[in-house]
């Protein structure tokens, strides 16, 4: 079965305009977390939503998915008519800039994008409405940094 799929640089999507309006929230979070940002990231947009699924097995619930330096996503109008593109894309480069920096078991992780990014539990589901829920109830703003750290890959912050 051959797909039809457009491959875009995480960088193009900001000189794009795609990801203009949340570029101050990145910046936020990448500050607060005490790392760099990094574009060097895959953008994989499906043709169709059947290609999506067919591709990662995941529901047309679920905007994108990361995985190792590549997210693949639905198809970019499919997500815009929805008014969540923006929010999918922030999202999951969120993911590859987290891991390329910390170990962060699954639940944590997931639930401190949804936090960061402004994910209020009575709109999710599922496993991301729990690990929200359980991020909120472990950890407090002021501490993220602290805790984060603890999982951090390069223990010297200084030489970003």
């Amino acid at each position: 079965m051959a797909w039809t799929v457009r491959i875009w640089r995480a960088d193009e999507l900001f000189v794009g305009g795609f990801l203009r309006t949340r570029f101050e929230e990145l910046i936020r979070i990448c500050n607060l977390l005490e790392v760099e940002l990094d574009f060097n990231v895959l953008i994989v947009e499906c043709e169709t939503l059947n290609e999506f699924h067919q591709l990662t097995g995941r529901a047309y619930v679920i905007g994108a998915v990361y995985s190792k330096g590549i997210i693949v996503s639905q198809p970019f109008e499919v997500l815009r008519s929805k008014g969540v593109l923006e929010d999918v894309l922030l999202h999951e480069l969120l993911h590859h800039v987290v891991s390329l920096n910390f170990d962060l078991p699954n639940w944590m992780q997931e639930g401190m994008i949804l936090y960061l990014t402004g994910a209020r539990p009575q709109k999710l589901s599922g496993r991301h409405r729990e690990y929200l829920l359980r991020f909120m109830g472990e950890v407090s703003y002021e501490e993220i940094p602290l805790v984060v750290d603890r999982y951090r890959r390069c223990l010297n912050v200084e030489s970003r």
